[in-house]
This record gives C-alpha cells, structure tokens and sequence, in this order.
C-alpha cells in the first residue's frame, strides 16, 4: 500500500493555518515546529499496541496461541475483523480528550500518522472500498466543530487513496456519554442510534459500492459502539465491515 504524495488544497491550507495557530504536541501541548507531529521527549510515551493481537477485536493477547481476548472469546461480534493502534493509557486518554473536548484537532494528523504505519498492511489485507467514521450527533459536533473519527478517517483516506463516506452511517439519536457507563449500560445506551440513508444510497447502491467498509472510530473500550454501527452498516447492504480504532482499552 503507498500513500498518496499528490500536493492536497486541505494540507496548504493546514500549513498557512499553522502560521498563526502553532501546532502543539499532543503529549506535553508544548508548541512543536510546523513539520512535527509530537515532540521527541513524548513520542516515546505513547504505547503501540504490539503483537499478537486477537484475531477479532486487535487487542494485544498474551501469546501467539491465544486467538480470542476475553470479551471477543465471550462476545458475537458481527464485524470480520479490528486493528488498533495506540495502548488506551493515561497519556492517549489525555491526548484524545483534548482532541475531542479543547479543540486540540491537530491531534488527529499523528493519530492518522502512526494509526496508517502500524495497522496499514491489516487495512490493506481486508482491501476496504470505503471508510466510514463512527458518527457524532449533529448538536455535539455543533459544539466541537468537528467530528473526530472523522478527522482522522479523512487523513486516512488522502494516505492511502481509499474514498471517504460521511453521510451513509447517520446518528440519529443523541446518547448519554460513554465514559460513565459499563458494558451494558452502554448497549442499551446506544439501542437504535444509529441508521443508515437508504434514501440517498439505496440498498442495491450500497451493496455494489461499499461492499467492504473499514469502520473508523477514536476509541475501543467494549466495542458497543462499533458493534451498533456494524449492523446498522450489514442491514444496509454492506457484505463486510472492519473496524479501525485508534486506541483501545485493556481487555473488559
């Protein structure tokens, strides 16, 4: 798989923003120079997820004989398989709230970076036809200004030439935040959610166009949220979805 090295309008305009807004590492938030994207004192900090991995969710496992972890070992999941990146730990958890709570969205560029270096020959195995984000609501994204999973998808589509889709998976219902709830608090949280516009892409469209999708999302803890979008994604007419975070959680 090679990234796209065209000259991309978006990153111009990136470039001149920077001029004015200095980027910030997302470890330390220090000002670091325009064609950094953390600073050397923290790219050491934060933790990859090293092999092996479950051969469902991409958790780190114990050894090379353990397939499963245990929530996939005890769980159904319906999507064909998941990659992640970054540990979830204290410093990725600081770094993604930033991103998604103080506007920290230059965040996203190194999180797409390392997310396209350490899980690009997974993505390019499964050979996804588009990427699709994990929605937000439309009054949360009101307030952020932005979508974060689909900051980083859009990144991830420009590295490796892979058309982004953002208006097939929908949200529909605005949900109590994630972080306060467990597993199943979660599950009946997110119960009809999300949906997808099969009045813009009609369900014969969607099963020629978008027969394989890589499901983008900032976070895997339960994979409830995942899990939800995944059959929302199947009962539109999708044959197969893989899931892509860019941190996830120790083992539930």
């Amino acid at each position: 798989m090679m990234y796209n090295t065209a000259i991309n309008p978006k990153e111009l305009f990136k470039e001149a923003i920077r001029t004015v807004y200095p980027r910030k590492c997302p470890g330390c938030r220090d000002v670091i120079l325009p064609n950094m994207l953390v600073c050397d004192d923290c790219a050491g900090r934060f933790k990859l997820v090293e092999p092996p991995f479950c051969m469902k969710c991409g958790r780190h496992v114990e050894d090379e004989e353990t397939e499963l972890c245990d929530d996939c070992a005890a769980k159904d999941h319906h999507y064909s398989m998941g990659f992640s990146a970054f540990v979830y730990d204290g410093i990725m958890r600081q770094a993604m709230a930033d991103l998604k709570y103080a506007s920290a969205a230059e965040n996203a560029d190194y999180f797409a970076d390392i997310t396209a270096k350490t899980c690009g020959e997974r993505i390019k195995l499964f050979n996804p036809d588009v990427i699709i984000p994990v929605p937000i609501h439309r009054s949360r994204r009101a307030e952020r200004g932005y979508n974060q999973a689909q900051l980083i998808s859009d990144r991830l589509s420009d590295m490796f030439g892979i058309p982004a889709v953002n208006d097939l998976l929908l949200r529909t219902r605005k949900t109590a935040a994630l972080k306060i709830l467990d597993a199943a608090g979660r599950a009946e949280n997110l119960k009809q959610a999300f949906s997808c516009d099969l009045k813009k892409y009609p369900r014969d469209e969607v099963s020629v166009r978008f027969g394989r999708v890589l499901l983008v999302d900032d976070i895997y803890t339960t994979g409830t949220t995942m899990e939800c979008c995944t059959e929302a994604l199947l009962d539109a007419g999708v044959e197969k979805v893989a899931v892509l975070s860019v941190a996830i959680g120790y083992n539930y």
